[in-house]
């Protein structure tokens, strides 16, 4: 649409025009209020016009559908977002924290303003500015309305332009202080007009912007919270853009429309993403969306969802359940390609559980993304996680670089055009991209009580959200999880999630969430088929339905066996199976048994032996994963003759890699079944005793014990209850044989059933261990809630949305990070050799710049050299991250034995923390003696008290 024609009409008193909203310190130059409120209204207008279709639909459900009204209401807000600069608190604060700009108060003295020079505890003017907004809009539009809903809505916005919301009491306070400008009269000057300066701004803005036609009306209706949200989130954006003088100089010698006009140009927004309608078939779609599968059709999952996509009446949530290999990510893209070209979303987002799955997925999206043809104009897309700018594939397509983009800019043409904007570079801004990669911690801040959580919501709001490896969710997890889910079904925004498989229970609270933020209490749910697997599950329009997707008849058996914990026999059962060689995986559930286990099997089978743990320095891991991908994934160069793997739960998530024999510490069922989804995994070769599919369960004290004595770490990592439930259902004695992928579904049901019944020997001990669960989950529950933004309908208003105390997870991942994983967050540093010579070098085995040294001061030539150390991080154990040694941990990594001073203006060590190893790879912190070495690790050899062990 087109900026209204009288915007460039505007017509202001001196008085008016004196108020100052920008400055610039260097060179004294200083900008209107009432220009830049002008400018952030015009960019919102523009903002607005490009949102997806499925957040117009959101936004405009409060306009009867009516996009013009909508706009006009977008954009007046944010004509007066900044009201409360004209007020005596802004002008005392720029006084006091910016003495050069004196002059500009000077200005205002003139016009007649009177401005103290002690005011003690000046208020936020986002505070005040929604308070004069409330008194103006009753004073003007509610007059004898006695309950005008409106009014503390749009209010409400204008209070919470800066990311946190005042509350009612925040309010009343800055009501007082207004009513108090009124008594002041200093130097000739007369407080009563700072409110006629306030109400001629609103009452200029109201008209310039049409929303005068409107207002009578809006303030008396009762607002969705999601479109105030939505609208909250355009201001905050809308005022970033028109703050920037690059792109909005502080020149007033042209018209605010030419002024925008110049301004996006400047910017180059891209305008949501649209794919072009595509009459193609699956098969067809299937090879031209993803040409490295040629010769490979679609599974049938694939096809299931694909019909789906196509056939559903409104945008709905689907479930899928399928197991390893049966390319759920490919899924995920071509049901995500229907959905958005069917119901106008602008984007994706893509959900992993860690930033090592993410990175690789980041690839993967891009590359499906430049086989859609969409729109003209390309679109962005963003890597969202606290490592994204050290990752090479997303640095390659940054605007300082060539990048990579589509051969042609023709949006016929079959390779689409994507980039990375430099807007979407800042972390409060790269959700708003048009597609995300990121870990799925960027999607739960979304339900955050965060500051600026507004724009995750703008941002998730017109994607295609798709969420791999859910049943990676603990229960604290899924609390934000079932929330978010609230959230996006308020905004009615398609979503897919995928896991392995999800115990009934789960799958149930997921889709309520998910119908209940449709405002379905109680939705029909039919009654889940027990064996059918691969499984889509599909909510929508109050209902819940299942699809069973057809399968192979290829099930595959899997005998499943005890094995006593014990290191004699596990070399024996080694020594016995791998007489003609082969391929195994020995996964433990912490670092520190798959350490011990990895010194054991080295002093046997030497070489032949690798470990995989988080606890290695960034470079090292990589190397690894990516060396046994090309050793053991779908299609090798050469397998060993024999190879031990022996690893943590990173062996289940997300790599390639295919197993003759699997050994694994007992887990909770669903998760014993995830890691056996690497035995067997792909049709080759195998030697004759390895054949047949093996697992051999192990990581239990005592097996003949009624119950079985489980292991101390692992019962509290998954709880005892979920591993007495596995043992239960994996073993009638001491061995099993399964049918996979045809038991699964049944498994995982029995295992988390109400009905599941112990042996009599064991007496009550499940029933004691199943309490203890319940309370340790209710407890996580309750947890969760502290830090949970409120669920969708529950307020007419953002009042106390989120208050002013709240922090920023884009700037303080970490914290953001803990507070929606409940673990003790584990510290993640730059780990760098120091030298007897007082150098600091690059550890060994980390590329080109292994034991070059890092210069004490890094000059911009060093940039290079300091992205490359900035690379180097290691998670150290979580015993140096629990509460109570937290924050000495990190005094003691912000006092080096070496000055580092001169790192901290490179744009890549700045701020870091970093742990300096001795040449013999030994480092001392906080009585934690640690040792670094490239085979084994990070490794812990004295703890401190209460140690926390790191299980991944």
């Amino acid at each position: 649409m087109d900026t209204p024609a009288g915007i460039d009409a505007a017509t202001w008193t001196p008085r008016a025009r004196s108020v100052w909203a920008k400055t610039n310190v260097d060179d004294q130059t200083w900008f209107p209020l009432v220009q830049h409120l002008l400018d952030a209204a015009v960019v919102a207008g523009e903002l607005f016009d490009e949102l997806p279709e499925t957040i117009m639909r959101a936004a405009t459900d409060d306009f009867r559908s009516d996009e013009a009204e909508a706009r006009c209401f977008a954009m007046f807000v944010a004509s007066v977002h900044d009201i409360g600069k004209a007020c005596e608190d802004f002008a005392f604060k720029a006084q006091r924290t910016r003495p050069s700009m004196g002059h500009l108060c000077e200005a205002m003295r003139a016009e007649g303003f009177p401005i103290r020079t002690e005011i003690t505890h000046p208020l936020p003017h986002g505070q005040l500015g929604a308070a004069h907004v409330r008194s103006w809009l009753k004073r003007t539009y509610a007059a004898g309305i006695r309950r005008p809903r409106g009014v503390r809505a749009i209010a409400s916005i204008i209070g919470g332009h800066h990311g946190v919301n005042p509350t009612s009491e925040d309010i009343k306070q800055a009501v007082e202080r207004l009513a108090s400008e009124k008594t002041i009269s200093r130097n000739g000057g007369d407080g009563a007009l700072w409110g006629a300066t306030r109400d001629e701004i609103l009452n200029e803005m109201a008209r310039l912007t049409g929303a005068d036609r409107y207002l009578g009306e809006w303030v008396n209706h009762r607002f969705h919270d999601s479109t105030l949200i939505l609208m909250e989130a355009l201001t905050i954006q809308a005022d970033w853009i028109a703050s920037s003088e690059d792109l909005f100089p502080y020149e007033l010698d042209s018209r605010t429309s030419a002024r925008l006009e110049q301004a996006m140009w400047r910017l180059d927004l891209p305008g949501a993403w649209r794919p072009l309608e595509c009459d193609e078939g699956i098969d067809a779609l299937f090879r031209d969306r993803f040409p490295h599968l040629r010769g490979f059709t679609p599974r049938p999952v694939q096809r299931a969802v694909f019909r789906l996509a196509q056939e559903i009446r409104e945008p709905p949530l689907i479930i899928v359940e399928a197991d390893m290999g049966n390319g759920k990510t490919e899924t995920a893209q071509l049901g995500a390609e229907v959905l958005a070209r069917r119901f106008g979303c602008g984007g994706t987002f893509f959900g992993l559980p860690t930033m090592a799955t993410s990175n690789p997925m980041f690839v993967r999206q891009k590359d499906w993304l430049e086989q859609v043809p969409c729109e003209a104009g390309g679109s962005t897309i963003a890597l969202a996680h606290g490592k994204a700018a050290l990752n090479d594939a997303y640095a390659q397509l940054m605007p300082w670089t060539r990048g990579i983009r589509g051969l042609e800019q023709d949006a016929t043409d079959k390779q689409a055009d994507i980039d990375v904007h430099s807007w979407f570079l800042g972390r409060k801004r790269s959700i708003l991209a048009n597609h995300v990669v990121g870990t799925i911690d960027q999607a739960l801040f979304a339900v955050l009580k965060a500051k600026h959580v507004v724009l995750r919501h703008l941002g998730l709001a017109g994607k295609v959200v798709i969420i791999d490896e859910v049943h990676a969710a603990d229960t604290y997890m899924r609390v934000y999880l079932a929330r978010l889910l609230e959230w996006l079904g308020a905004y009615h925004t398609p979503v897919i999630l995928m896991s392995a498989t999800l115990p009934p229970i789960q799958r149930e609270e997921l889709v309520k969430a998910y119908l209940k933020g449709r405002g379905v209490e109680q939705p029909a749910i039919e009654t889940p088929p027990t064996t059918a697997y691969p499984l889509v599950t599909v909510a929508e329009s109050g209902t819940v339905r299942f699809v069973p997707v057809e399968r192979d008849n290829s099930s595959r058996l899997v005998s499943v066996w005890q094995l006593d914990d014990d290191d004699a026999a596990l070399v024996a059962e080694l020594d016995k199976r791998l007489v003609e060689g082969g391929c195994v995986g020995v996964i433990r559930n912490t670092v520190k048994r798959a350490q011990q286990t990895y010194d054991v099997l080295r002093r046997v089978y030497g070489d032949d032996v690798v470990l995989v743990h988080s606890r290695f320095l960034a470079p090292h891991r990589a190397a690894r994963e990516e060396a046994l991908v090309g050793e053991l994934g779908r299609s090798p160069g050469r397998r060993p003759e024999r190879r031990i793997v022996v690893g943590t739960q990173v062996l289940e998530q997300s790599l390639d890699i295919d197993f003759d024999l699997l050994i694994t510490d007992l887990a909770p069922a669903d998760l014993v079944l995830q890691r056996i989804g690497r035995l067997h995994r792909h049709e080759r070769t195998r030697p004759e005793p390895l054949r047949d599919a093996v697992c051999l369960v192990t990581g239990v004290n005592d097996w003949a014990a009624t119950p079985p004595v489980v292991d101390g770490d692992a019962e509290r990592i998954y709880g005892r209850s979920a591993l007495l439930r596995a043992a239960i259902v994996l073993f009638r004695d001491r061995s099993t044989t399964l049918a996979l992928p045809r038991d699964i579904p049944v498994l995982v049901e029995r295992a988390y059933s109400e009905d599941l019944q112990a042996p009599t020997a064991w007496g009550t001990a499940l029933d004691e261990a199943d309490q203890q669960w319940d309370q340790a989950n209710e407890r996580a529950r309750n947890k969760a809630r502290n830090y949970l933004l409120r669920a969708p309908g529950n307020s007419s208003d953002l009042d106390g949305l989120i208050e002013a105390s709240a922090s920023d997870p884009a700037v303080e991942e970490a914290r953001g990070r803990a507070a929606v994983r409940d673990t003790e967050d584990s510290l993640e540093v730059i780990g760098l050799v120091l030298g007897e010579d007082g150098q600091v070098r690059f550890p060994a085995g980390v590329g080109k710049n292994a034991g070059r040294i890092l210069p004490s001061i890094i000059t911009e030539s060093d940039e290079d050299l300091a992205k490359d150390a900035a690379r180097c991080t290691v998670y150290l154990p979580r015993a140096l991250s629990a509460p109570w040694v937290i924050d000495k941990v990190i005094d003691g990594l912000e006092r080096p034995p070496v000055d580092i001073s001169g790192w901290q203006r490179s744009r890549w060590l700045g701020g870091q923390l970093a742990i300096f190893f001795d040449a013999d790879g030994n480092a001392s912190l906080n009585g934690c003696q640690l040792h670094y070495d490239e085979d084994r690790g990070l490794i812990v050899n004295k703890t401190i008290e209460k140690e926390v062990e790191c299980f991944d």
